[in-house]
């Protein structure tokens, strides 16, 4: 199908691409944590679970996400995303992730692989599967560059197509984190900008995640907000 007669109710998640939307517009987790687009090559530690929220804001819906992660062998994470279209006052769908971290160095890169499928609760079938591989390079020491590549088969449109992005996560001495990012792939015709900011909040370990995405293809922005709470238990 595409791209211009996609139904008007899918449109919003072509600016939440994720990596592989995460995978450019699929239900996954991931992205420097949280709603951020582009995955990094980390996990959640070892025997320790995580939660990350947000809400979405693209005209006219308004969804909200959350993502428990757990670590359960120290290897490799699953997480469970769960989408809520608030809108519409309906759950639309549910995804299972598994990623793991393949190489990893103390001062060189991380590479991971991630793997995923998306459950329509609206059409009671299997959306999206996917796979990625996040890259992350230190160059600098407060700044991290992460690269994706990967792969979307979508039921939907019936199509197989590759996906990309890159991302910078900057930490500076004080103050947020900043996050930049761009992502793209074969189904569109122009990628997605998006840029972000994590804070802590108060004296807890939980952050705070402001973002905006702006669909190039579409010509339309989305806004989200967004805490993570990094321990559950």
């Amino acid at each position: 199908m595409p791209a211009r007669l996609l139904p008007a109710r899918y449109r919003w998640l072509l600016s939440l691409i994720m990596a592989l939307g995460t995978a450019s517009t699929s239900l996954t987790a991931g992205a420097n944590g949280g709603h951020f687009m582009v995955d990094d090559a980390s996990i959640a530690p070892p025997s320790n679970c995580e939660l990350e929220t947000w809400v979405t804001r693209l005209d006219p819906n308004t969804v909200a996400t959350a993502v428990p992660t757990c670590n359960f062998t120290g290897a490799s994470e699953w997480s469970m995303p769960v989408r809520y279209n608030i809108s519409d006052s309906e759950t639309e769908a549910v995804g299972l992730q598994y990623k793991r971290v393949l190489w990893s160095t103390s001062s060189g890169p991380t590479l991971a692989v991630s793997a995923g499928t998306q459950y329509s609760l609206l059409s009671d079938e299997f959306g999206k599967f996917y796979v990625n591989l996040p890259l992350s390079v230190q160059p600098l020491e407060n700044l991290t560059v992460h690269f994706n590549g990967g792969l979307t088969h979508d039921r939907v449109l019936d199509d197989t197509y590759a996906n990309w992005g890159v991302a910078a996560t900057l930490k500076p001495l004080t103050g947020p984190v900043w996050i930049l990012e761009m992502a793209d792939n074969e189904w569109r015709s122009d990628p997605v900008f998006a840029a972000g900011a994590r804070m802590p909040i108060g004296s807890t370990r939980w952050t705070l995640d402001l973002g905006v995405a702006r669909d190039t293809q579409w010509d339309e922005t989305a806004y989200t907000i967004g805490i993570n709470i990094p321990n559950l238990f």
